[in-house]
């Protein structure tokens, strides 16, 4: 299923720059236009904090900060959108077992300071993963809006196969886009490894980019027709 949104997001991180690009959609109409002038974007970010992701963590944390700068720099019709930040952290030994090892850190909000503030003070701490109960969790908890017109998506980084824990990732996957919200998935390892332990699926099920970052390599992107028209 494709989400009509004001937005269409292609994230490209490119070698050693590693930048995050967007492009925008058809310009509404004007007498919409009029009656939202600002255009809304959603994003929470999902960051895996577990013992596994050491030496990756701080890699993870700026290039998820950067997609969220581009965001809050874009422009639809001349005008700059209104950017919420939701912010959760899973996988950590030290949260609770009953809740999946998952915390909401903060909800969605256009307070940005805070959540960079959060987002950068997080460190890693043994843990099971379980990518698909978190993006259930985010779905569920955070006050998206119904509007078709309003950008949503789910970044969630980790480096552990996304197939862990009792909730099904494809359930959570579907049930994301059929809300209108796109799930793109960032495997913090090799391109290969992300594939073959279903990162690129649950992004492929819920309208989003896998993209990788690997430690051993310059971050890279997963090419797509779009990149060259994006770039301009």
């Amino acid at each position: 299923m494709k989400t009509k949104t004001l937005f269409t997001s292609m994230v490209a991180f490119v070698s050693t720059a590693a930048l995050c690009s967007f492009a925008f959609a058809k310009e509404p109409e004007k007498s919409k236009a009029k009656e939202n002038p600002k255009p809304l974007v959603q994003i929470a970010i999902l960051l895996d904090t577990s013992g596994s992701m050491e030496g990756l963590i701080e890699q993870a944390k700026s290039q998820l900060w950067r997609i969220v700068n581009e965001f809050a720099k874009a422009k639809q019709g001349g005008v700059a959108p209104e950017v919420q930040v939701a912010l959760y952290e899973y996988g950590k030994s030290s949260l609770a077992a009953a809740s999946g090892w998952i915390r909401q850190i903060q909800p969605l909000t256009t307070d940005l300071d805070k959540i960079s503030e959060e987002l950068f003070a997080l460190r890693t701490n043994g843990g099971d993963e379980y990518c698909g109960w978190v993006i259930k969790d985010a779905i569920n908890e955070l006050v998206w809006s119904p509007e078709s017109n309003v950008y949503k998506a789910i970044f969630i980084a980790g480096n552990e196969p996304f197939t862990q824990g009792p909730v099904d990732y494809a359930v959570s996957c579907k049930a994301a886009i059929t809300k209108g919200i796109i799930v793109n998935t960032i495997h913090c390892g090799d391109e290969a490894t992300g594939i073959n332990t279903k990162w690129k699926d649950g992004a492929d099920l819920a309208d989003g980019r896998y993209l990788i970052i690997d430690q051993n390599r310059a971050v890279v992107s997963i090419d797509a027709p779009q990149d060259k028209e994006i770039a301009k």
